[in-house]
């Protein structure tokens, strides 16, 4: 009899449900909107009823499931099972996530921070499997990570191990969300791209981005690499620069943990053009060890679009060490 598991990838937008199997084939798939503030609890009832029907009310399936994998944003102390504190996330900071799911289902509950839970799902199913020293960084709006080192996902003694977006890159340099300055993630995410493009052009610079996002609309990164394949040069100019402090940042994590791998993922990887790679790579082997540069591979995920849903399942997998 297979084995399986659900799992839960909860965003700031949308929560998706799966149902899959120990080689990572989803059965099933349910996804609602994430409601939050006053709207949070009537959104938790909502998550239970719909993994009630990816369960179809078959006692024969609730057998097979070993448990629920749960990825959601922000530092989750996974031994408490509490949704911590999260911009994505206002009204569900404190609530006891594990605990509600285990009264409602019956099922065991691993929870992890979104980013620690990709990191797993590479480990089970993607480019990290047989690695024992591997990174996973998503490069989209934000920039996230999870470290896996002996073959053991670093969480931290708070919980926000892995947090590579937010290493210092520019002293002093530009404000991050996170209320920082010169942060990886304000120099090299999407949301970097598109405000080096905006301020550029605020400064008289000529473009053709604008035409791509629309009139009046605001500029993304994507519209940003739209821009960049047809050959603007503001555009080419912004992934050049983007894939640089990438590069410097990929190097510090070199140095620190001498990876076998590293994989990317992510939105902006999508929209790139082959200079954001190229940049990226020469920054990096530039400010990298030797030694480090030398005995690391970096890889693009396969896992593409899916990572949210396998990682949340490799977290049950895992766990029960089932792999393909």
């Amino acid at each position: 009899m297979s084995k399986l598991a659900i799992g839960i990838d909860i965003g700031g937008t949308k929560i998706s449900m799966v149902l899959g199997t120990s080689s990572g084939k989803i059965l099933a798939r349910r996804v609602i909107s994430t409601q939050t503030g006053a709207q949070t609890r009537s959104c938790l009832n909502e998550l239970i009823q719909n993994i009630k029907l990816l369960l179809n009310g078959s006692s024969r399936v609730k057998k097979q499931i070993l448990g629920m994998g749960v990825g959601l944003p922000g530092p989750v102390d996974s031994k408490k099972g509490i949704v911590p504190r999260s911009p994505h996330l206002g009204g569900w900071e404190g609530i006891p996530l594990r605990k509600l799911l285990l009264k409602a289902l019956g099922l065991p509950v691993m929870l992890a921070n979104d980013a620690n839970a990709a990191v797993i799902g590479e480990k089970v199913f993607g480019q990290g499997r047989g690695a024992k020293n591997f990174i996973y960084m998503t490069i989209s709006t934000g920039i996230g990570g999870g470290l896996v080192v002996n073959g053991q996902l670093v969480e931290g003694t708070s919980y926000v191990g892995g947090e590579v977006g937010h290493m210092t890159i520019v002293a002093s340099g530009d404000p991050c969300k996170c209320g920082k300055k010169g942060c990886l993630e304000a120099y090299a995410s999407g949301t970097a791209i598109a405000r080096f493009v905006e301020n550029e052009i605020q400064r008289g610079q000529s473009s053709k981005i604008p035409s791509f996002a629309g009139k009046g609309n605001k500029v993304a990164a994507r519209e940003v690499g739209l821009a960049a394949k047809a050959g603007d040069r503001l555009a080419l100019e912004a992934y050049c620069r983007a894939g640089f402090y990438l590069g410097i940042g990929i190097a510090n994590l070199l140095n620190i943990l001498n990876p076998e791998i590293i994989i990317l993922g992510g939105g902006v990887l999508k929209s790139a053009p082959r200079l954001f790679w190229q940049s990226m790579l020469q920054s990096c082997q530039r400010d990298a060890w030797p030694q480090a540069w030398r005995a690391v591979q970096v890889r693009r995920t396969k896992l593409g679009d899916r990572v949210g849903d396998l990682g949340a399942l490799a977290l049950v997998f895992e766990k029960h060490a089932l792999s393909p």
